[in-house]
């Protein structure tokens, strides 16, 4: 039948028709664009993780080989002058002619007690009175430069920090709480570090750090 012979009724019929394959054919492209935006992206993300799983392999093996090698270069030194090795928490390796060296360094890892929170209270406290009417900012950052960490966690290895900036400032209240917070901390287990530097030309170490923030 020519165009020119259907009805109106049929005319709206064809075209809803013809909207309806249009509707059908944009819905299968979105729907076959997005299966392959999800498999791209699991793709992605699997390449991704067992890049980190290797790359956290490899780092554990070369911490855990480098820690090794470097305490028995450390006991071959005194054994190479006769004498017994003392028990060190660091430890340096360095070359003969000076250029590189690793550091094995073992520190406690500390955490503050329960009570602790009762000091911690008390120091915030002491910096709202003298910070917050007047300089909110100030408070702000007074309260996370001095007793929080970059996860936002009070932390027991800010403390000299914490006290060192008291007595500049001549804060004896706030002094007072943060020597008794200090009597809140206790050692659960230790933490051993390696690092590794290179001689730069002008003469200092470069540390060759393997953060990911660093890189």
């Amino acid at each position: 039948m020519a165009e020119q012979e259907l009805t109106t009724e049929e005319k709206k019929q064809k075209l809803k028709e013809e909207l309806a394959q249009l509707e059908a054919e944009e819905k299968a492209e979105k729907a076959a664009a997005k299966k392959k935006h999800e498999a791209n992206k699991t793709s992605f993300l699997i390449k991704t993780i067992n890049g980190f799983k290797e790359a956290n392999r490899l780092l554990k093996s070369l911490k855990d080989e480098s820690i090794i090698d470097a305490n028995k270069f450390y006991r071959e030194m005194y054994a190479l002058h006769g004498k017994e090795p003392k028990e060190q928490k660091n430890i340096t390796v360095e070359s003969e002619c000076g250029k590189y060296k690793v550091v094995v360094e073992s520190k406690e890892k500390l955490e503050f007690t329960p009570e602790a929170q009762v000091h911690i209270d008390a120091v915030r406290e002491i910096i709202q009175k003298k910070f917050e009417s007047r300089n909110k900012g100030m408070f702000s950052f007074m309260d996370s430069i001095l007793m929080r960490n970059t996860k936002g966690e009070y932390d027991p290895k800010l403390l000299s920090k914490a006290k060192r900036k008291a007595r500049e400032l001549g804060y004896e209240d706030m002094i007072v709480e943060l020597d008794k917070l200090q009597d809140c901390q206790i050692a659960n287990g230790t933490a051993t570090y390696c690092r590794a530097y290179e001689r730069t030309e002008k003469g200092g170490w470069s540390h060759i750090n393997i953060q990911f923030s660093t890189l």
